[in-house]
């Protein structure tokens, strides 16, 4: 089972569906701090994907995402 957890600043929010409850409390977060989203996809215990939320509304992977890019909420 996949889990995914949203991290904004200090706080991390966790869900095992990718938009669910935790993508809304991380946004809301977000908007609060006005600081970007970051997730971590886990499945099976493995870390699968580290990301970030573009200005396109998009998760990419940290290493693909220009830093201009990068939705500050």
């Amino acid at each position: 089972m996949k889990r995914f957890y949203y991290e904004v600043g200090a706080f991390q929010f966790s869900d095992t569906v990718a938009f669910g409850q935790a993508w809304k409390d991380a946004k809301a977060k977000a908007t609060e701090l006005h600081a970007p989203i970051y997730r971590e996809t886990v499945e099976n215990g493995d870390t699968i994907r580290n990301e970030v939320y573009l200005n396109g509304g998009v998760f990419v992977g940290v290493d693909c995402a220009d830093e201009n890019s990068i939705k500050i909420f």
